[in-house]
């Protein structure tokens, strides 16, 4: 058997599970499903080509000489380039002023309100997000909308694992006009996706990116709820970011549903706070990992993890606009809805220190 995903990838435990080696294989040898660490993990059946080495080109943790910075390039080169953050037309402060639409959202509303603006302004026909799912054996998964009204199914945040290639395979079977959202590795597995296959380059129109210092199995989840019902449980659902009154932005809680209706609380400083600073339940793939700010992404968005912000419970969200159109879009806001002004750069940065030096800590490339 030839080198492929499995021997290079996988059994060197550099697997993220975003699944676009699934859907890119041409004779469809490989499947993907939660391995025993409760990780999406491929495997293989017999018939794998001999020359084909697709599935290498489309993984974000094989392609050596495609770092973030070179592939973002490509894309964003007429822009300000800056360490940490890539390439940038402008940095922005978000919110929304509507407090209940803030509260849905993970931070300051900004995804919702950007993914609305796409279908609204018909840049797109669809979007691909992640929504719950229902099924306590995969909580969230990624789906496919197509109305405003969806759109507000897929708020909040998600700690948990879910994989692309169902997503991928649609887009492929279906030519529409696709904005999808992605963490940063997804997102290069994106770019590098669309530089081995012309359907997906000319359907995907639009990746929004989200901050991320680190991924989650599924067991993460799993145990908190255990902890916090005192039992072991099945769940049904969960909020990874139940925002509370009088509390800090950082102050948010886990709020967990189980099969028969129970519903149990974990605040941020108690479970969910240490397994998150100790790095339990992290693929090792993140400790292979050096983007933290979705540089492939057309923008990038983030709680605003500064001093003057995270007093406000319900959030504030902070953008890194690459795409004309979304500064386009921003500069366009209704101000009666939206509170948004350009912010430094550096109080980006500033806002994801935590996360920055977390990698250097961690980073094994």
């Amino acid at each position: 058997m030839k080198p492929n995903i499995i021997e290079l990838v996988v059994k060197e435990n550099r697997c993220i599970g975003c699944g676009a080696c699934i859907s890119i294989c041409p004779v469809n040898v490989l499947s993907i499903d939660f391995n025993s660490d409760g990780l999406y993990e491929p495997k293989e059946i017999s018939g794998c080509l001999k020359k084909c080495s697709l599935c290498l080109k489309v993984c974000p943790f094989y392609e050596k000489e495609q770092y973030e910075d070179i592939l973002s390039k490509e894309l964003f080169y007429e822009s300000e380039y800056k360490q940490h953050i890539g390439y940038f037309i402008n940095t922005y402060e978000f919110s929304k002023l509507n407090s209940k639409e803030k509260l849905c959202s993970a931070s300051g509303g900004a995804g919702n309100y950007f993914l609305k603006k796409l279908l609204e302004l018909n840049f797109v026909d669809e979007i691909l997000t992640v929504r719950p799912n229902g099924d306590p054996n995969k909580l969230f998964k990624f789906n496919v909308f197509k109305t405003e009204d969806e759109i507000d199914k897929s708020r909040g945040s998600v700690y948990y694992p879910v994989s692309m290639d169902e997503i991928l395979d649609y887009v492929l079977k279906n030519d529409k006009r696709y904005a999808i959202t992605a963490l940063p590795c997804f997102a290069k597995a994106i770019r590098l996706f669309q530089k081995n296959n012309h359907k997906a380059k000319n359907r995907i129109k639009f990746i929004a990116g989200l901050v991320c210092g680190q991924m989650k199995s599924k067991d993460f989840a799993q145990q908190i709820a255990d902890e916090t019902f005192r039992n072991k449980t099945l769940i049904k659902s969960v909020n990874f970011r139940k925002k509370i009154p009088h509390k800090t932005a950082y102050g948010f809680a886990f709020e967990f549903e189980d099969i028969n209706g129970g519903v149990a609380i974990d605040y941020r400083d108690k479970s969910a706070f240490k397994y998150w600073t100790s790095r339990a339940f992290t693929p090792f793939a993140c400790n292979n990992c050096i983007d933290i700010f979705a540089k492939c992404a057309d923008v990038t968005l983030m709680d605003a993890w500064l001093d003057e912000k995270i007093k406000d419970y319900s959030g504030h969200s902070l953008l890194i606009v690459r795409n004309k159109i979304f500064d386009e879009i921003l500069k366009n806001i209704n101000k009666n809805e939206i509170f948004c002004k350009k912010i430094d750069p550096d109080l980006v940065v500033k806002s994801q220190n935590g996360a920055i030096d977390e990698k250097k800590q961690f980073l094994f490339l």
